[in-house]
């Protein structure tokens, strides 16, 4: 028998079984497993395995360092972007050790070491990353394709003409 039983609710359920299930004879835990399996849709061996572990609860992994590259170096890396002529983070990484300086000789860009150190230390993965926002802001549309006179004027056969009769 299928179920349509989210893997959340299948945990809820087993945690509520469990203490009974754990606590009953063997007689009543014949018969827990079998309410169980008929309402989850286990396996008989799956559904032991599940109610005779501890309950585990599963939350998300959240991010537990914070970030190394703060808006200052952000800020840095777009206009390092901009002058380099908006290329991609692998080109931009082969550039930033020639064009960095040559912001600062002429006086473009000021840093300070620390933020100088960690944008040449970025990795391309990295410069994409930190790039994504202003590459979506900054993403002009194309403008629409012009069919030319003749194709218009002209009644053409496609693919899906081919079988009907003239």
């Amino acid at each position: 028998m299928t179920t349509k039983m989210t893997h959340a609710i299948r945990m809820e359920l087993a945690n509520a079984v469990r203490v009974r299930y754990a606590a009953a004879a063997n007689k009543d835990k014949r018969r827990i497993l079998e309410e169980f399996i008929a309402a989850t849709g286990y396996h008989e061996k799956s559904a032991i395995r599940v109610l005779n572990s501890p309950p585990q609860p599963r939350s998300r992994q959240t991010r537990q360092r914070p970030s190394l590259y703060d808006e200052a170096a952000r800020g840095a890396l777009i206009v390092l972007w901009e002058a380099s002529d908006r290329v991609c983070g692998k080109r931009l990484k082969a550039l930033l050790p020639i064009l960095l300086p040559a912001l600062e000789r002429n006086d473009h860009l000021k840093l300070e070491e620390e933020i100088r150190h960690k944008i040449l230390s970025m990795s391309a993965a990295t410069i994409d990353r930190l790039l994504q926002m202003p590459r979506r802001t900054m993403r002009t549309k194309k403008p629409p394709r012009v069919v030319p006179e003749p194709r218009r004027r002209i009644k053409m056969r496609t693919f899906a003409d081919w079988c009907q009769a003239k």
